[in-house]
């Protein structure tokens, strides 16, 4: 029997144009990608992202700008079968704020030019959903 999962989380973005930004986070497994977590009972995907992005890099004052779309995967933990989907969305920084990591959930969170993102991200279909976040920006 394959348990569900549903997740959200945010492609974060701040600056414009040559200026833009993109905030990526090491995760527990050391693999760089954007903040996400599961969605709380009550909670909709938006506001799970927004209360992750918060939770995982201290940033507070954000607007979600669009959702950007999915990754649907499967994989086994504890000897359970997974299927997990986790709805991503174009975030907007609006203000210059301190980065304060929650160490308990992450390694470390960095601001990268687009193109170093794209670079840097790890895990699979994430390249083409930030290189969509980025269009949509």
């Amino acid at each position: 029997m394959e348990e569900k999962q549903f997740s959200a989380g945010g492609i974060v973005v701040k600056g414009e144009k040559e200026n833009l930004q993109i905030l990526l986070i090491k995760d527990r497994f050391g693999h760089w990608t954007w903040p996400k977590g599961h969605i709380e009972k009550g909670e909709t995907p938006p506001q799970t992202a927004l209360r992750e992005i918060r939770e995982e890099t201290g940033l507070k004052k954000l607007e979600i700008v669009k959702e950007i779309g999915s990754q649907e995967y499967r994989f086994t933990q504890d000897e359970k079968k997974i299927f997990k989907k986790v709805s991503i969305f174009l975030v907007k920084a609006l203000e210059e704020e301190v980065l304060k990591i929650q160490t308990s959930e992450i390694h470390t969170a960095k601001w990268f030019s687009p193109r170093d993102a794209i670079k840097t991200i790890e895990y699979e279909g994430s390249k083409a959903l930030l290189e969509k976040g980025i269009k949509n920006k």
